[in-house]
């Protein structure tokens, strides 16, 4: 019985939610709608409808050059695209102008006010757009709206965007305003270029909004930032879409054109999804293959010996690296939303995979080789994992900052800082190589893991900096060959070192002193201060396999001295520093012996 008031409680209190919610709408609903509003809404549309191409025209206040510059790109021409959904990028060259002074609307300004921003004269700089486009009433027309991204030295903003598209001869016209500001229609229509468009469009957005008021604020809230109308005309190309594109901001007085001989490239929404997946794809392949790798490499180092041979600079490095790439994607699959989500998700997955793996490996050799690192019970330990913490952080903060400003900005400063964060982070063999000359050992490292590793990590920075249909609209650049000369470069000495030797390309007389076990057999006197239960018999008796050893072959190969004076079979010594790196008998450190 109680369990059934419960139930009818808990059913009227959600109906209750329900009536609450639905007169909180209602009541919005009639706040918005207002006898004030109404009012004001009924008088926006009068004046809407009574516009005129000779009294509220933006465009006839340019300048006669670049109305005749913006004509002549609406011109109509043989060849035009009549779908322009999708994502675009290219160049400007931004030019400062003179507006006429028979300004009858009160929107062009000589100087800018606070807050304004445009680009700096003669300046270059990228353009990143994304249309979407819907039909409107006219079938021959397309309602466009969409978001552009303008940027240059010293310049950084984002637009919306909205305005029409004629499918009968490939151009368009957009207006766009800073992200923050509100958009009308008004704007759109006053950008058009002919008595006829003008009117067309005032027509189209009569009926398509239907009388009402969508989305409106005051002019005075509106204009708070540089706005821009778009003038574009699009043509075809073998990979997709081409436009020419006239950027003029209606109060700053401000050109953006493209380069003379120059295009605006284009992929439709389509396409562009298979570039995605087919990226995903690709790293998730790269990442599994990556994980093969480092899995058979942790394989062959299981011993104490084996890991105090491997670099754990070298996988922190890589452990690093991994966490910038995992960020990187993670940050841009929920950018993409949709499709991308599902094979974005598996993507980082695999990364995550990757980075755990590293991390793991990392520890395990960071045990090995400062085993009271990584004890809390001590003060010492709890230090050193304390250096642990703030060396990451250190090293992985302003990375990611970087990359977000190089994203985001494209700016002189970010690519330097771009470039340096790419050298130092693609330098994760150095740390290897200066520990095998160190230690005179170069074997620990399997040759499959030093190439396969050196491809897959070669990937992503190839394909953002060499690729021109990068999904992510970098501009190639011929410097990322030094980077990867660079990269190949150190694997290439890794493999040298392991089939030559770990300090071929030193010079004898700059060679590190590294300790030989060839050595003379040790002196009665030398045996007994080591140890004075051994008797001359058995001085020269291995202490692991407790076989004699001869002392009167003239081969030195066939016995091994330690720094410690004990002598072992060279055989037996070499397999029990297969294990350990410390004599079975003083449990003394012992150096690793050389290759060769």
């Amino acid at each position: 019985m109680d369990r059934r008031v419960l139930t009818l409680g808990c059913a009227l209190a959600l109906f209750g939610l329900w009536l609450l919610v639905s007169a909180g709408d209602n009541w919005l609903d009639r706040s918005h709608s207002s006898p004030e509003r109404r009012a004001f809404e009924h008088r926006w549309w009068n004046a809407f409808r009574r516009m005129s191409y000779a009294h509220n025209s933006t465009f006839t206040l340019l300048p006669d050059n670049v109305q005749q510059s913006a004509a002549a790109l609406l011109k109509p021409g043989s060849e035009f695209h009549d779908s322009i959904a999708g994502l675009y990028h290219g160049q400007w060259n931004a030019v400062h102008f003179t507006p006429h002074h028979n300004d009858t609307i009160g929107q062009w300004n000589t100087t800018l006010p606070e807050g304004y921003e445009r680009p700096a004269n003669a300046s270059t700089g990228d353009l990143e757009m994304t249309l979407d486009a819907e039909p409107s009433i006219d079938d021959s027309v397309s309602l466009i709206s969409g978001d552009v991204h303008l940027r240059s030295v010293g310049f950084n903003t984002r637009l919306i965007l909205q305005g029409l598209h004629w499918h009968t001869n490939g151009t368009a016209v957009l207006h766009a305003v800073p992200e923050l500001s509100a958009q009308t229609t008004v704007d759109v229509v006053r950008a058009m270029s002919t008595s006829r468009a003008f009117d067309q469009a005032r027509g189209i957005y009569d009926e398509t909004l239907g009388g009402r008021l969508l989305s409106y604020t005051r002019p005075e809230e509106a204009l708070d930032g540089c706005s821009y109308h778009i003038y574009m005309h699009f043509g075809s190309a073998p990979s997709g879409v081409q436009a020419q594109a006239l950027t003029v901001s209606s109060n700053c007085n401000v050109l953006l054109a493209t380069p003379s001989g120059q295009h605006v490239s284009g992929v439709s929404h389509a396409r562009y999804r298979q570039k995605t997946t087919r990226y995903f794809r690709t790293g998730l392949a790269l990442m599994l293959a990556q994980a093969a790798l480092l899995f058979l490499q942790m394989r062959a180092t299981t011993t104490h010996a084996a890991m105090s041979m491997v670099s754990h600079h070298t996988l922190a490095m890589l452990a690093v690296l991994y966490t910038y790439i995992f960020i990187m994607h993670s940050i841009a699959c929920l950018a993409f939303g949709g499709i991308y989500l599902i094979f974005g998700f598996v993507t980082i997955a695999a990364y995550l995979l990757s980075m755990s793996l590293y991390l793991k490996y990392l520890i395990c050799v960071w045990k090995v080789q400062s085993p009271d690192a990584f004890d809390a019970l001590n003060a010492a330990g709890r230090r050193g994992l304390l250096t642990v913490y703030v060396k990451f952080y250190a090293v992985l903060i302003p990375g990611v900052y970087t990359i977000y400003a190089f994203i985001d900005t494209r700016s002189r400063l970010s690519q330097w800082l771009m470039a340096i964060l790419l050298t130092a982070m693609y330098s994760y063999w150095l740390p290897q190589i200066w520990l095998n000359v160190r230690r005179g050992v170069a074997r620990r490292l399997r040759i499959d893991y030093i190439v396969g590793s050196s491809i897959v990590h070669l990937f992503l920075p190839v394909y953002f900096f060499a690729c021109p249909e990068n999904i992510a609209f970098i501009r190639p650049t011929p410097l990322i060959w030094v980077l990867v000369a660079y990269n190949l470069s150190q694997a290439a000495v890794l493999v040298l070192q392991r089939f030559l030797d770990a300090l071929f390309f030193i010079p004898a007389v700059l060679r590190p002193d590294v300790y030989s076990y060839c050595a003379s057999l040790p002196s009665v006197d030398e045996e007994s201060c080591v140890g004075a239960d051994q008797q001359t018999e058995s001085m020269h008796k291995c202490p692991i396999c407790l076989m004699p050893v001869d002392a009167t072959s003239s081969s030195e190969s066939a016995h091994a001295v330690t720094p410690c004076h004990h002598v072992y079979h060279e055989a037996c010594l070499a397999n029990w520093m297969e294990i350990k790196l410390e004599c079975p008998v003083c449990r003394a450190a012992l150096p690793p012996r050389v290759d060769g």
